[in-house]
């Protein structure tokens, strides 16, 4: 049954927008991921967190962001939930809620439930995403820094890299490419351990504007 169920969830739309708005509390956006090509939508920087962690889990073929809404009956009243993630790896389906631990409210715990349930009948697994072992999330974003080839299709490396040799400033050497913004964010990407400025004349530094 599982099968039937999620052949259409995975081709549909999210249940919800994602809206941005000035005075909001939450942090939404969009995360890239590798193992799937394109970019998903997160509602706050912990499900960014989470979609980063499935890019990592080496099995993940696709994601879904808010697959579908739930409507169960709780306390005498209707209510509805809208779960965060459906992931597919090679193996198996994981319907996924994202929640701060510290966040978690009875309600919350109640959606969680009707959840749970649903993804039993489907024959999925079901996880809330509540907190992180102590420096995983740090590890995570350490290696995600790196995972992408840095191209220079503007060639404003060879510029940095001759322009550095005469002890330049940050500020001085963005500007002498030509194509500042650009050659600054160049530079800040660069810095890494096995960047590409690892190759700047050491006089160079940690040389800033």
């Amino acid at each position: 049954m599982h099968d039937l169920v999620q052949e259409p969830v995975l081709t549909s739309d999210p249940m919800r927008h994602f809206t941005w708005r000035r005075d909001q509390r939450h942090r939404p956006g969009l995360q890239f991921l590798t193992s799937t090509g394109r970019h998903h939508g997160a509602e706050s920087l912990e499900e960014s967190r989470v979609l980063l962690a499935l890019d990592f889990a080496g099995d993940v073929v696709d994601v879904v962001s808010q697959p579908l809404k739930i409507s169960f009956g709780a306390c005498g009243k209707r209510r509805s939930h809208t779960p965060d993630y459906l992931a597919v790896p090679r193996r198996g389906v994981w319907l996924i809620d994202v929640r701060p631990e510290s966040l978690i409210k009875e309600s919350d715990r109640e959606s969680f439930a009707a959840a749970a349930e649903v993804a039993v009948v489907c024959g999925w697994r079901y996880v809330v995403a509540a907190r992180w072992r102590e420096h995983a999330f740090a590890g995570l974003d350490a290696m995600a820094s790196r995972r992408r080839l840095r191209s220079d299709p503007l060639g404003l490396r060879p510029v940095l890299l001759a322009e550095a040799g005469g002890g330049r400033r940050f500020g001085e050497l963005a500007a002498a490419t030509g194509c500042e913004p650009v050659a600054r964010a160049s530079c800040c990407t660069c810095c890494g351990p096995g960047g590409w400025a690892s190759t700047w004349p050491p006089c160079l530094g940690t040389a800033r504007s």
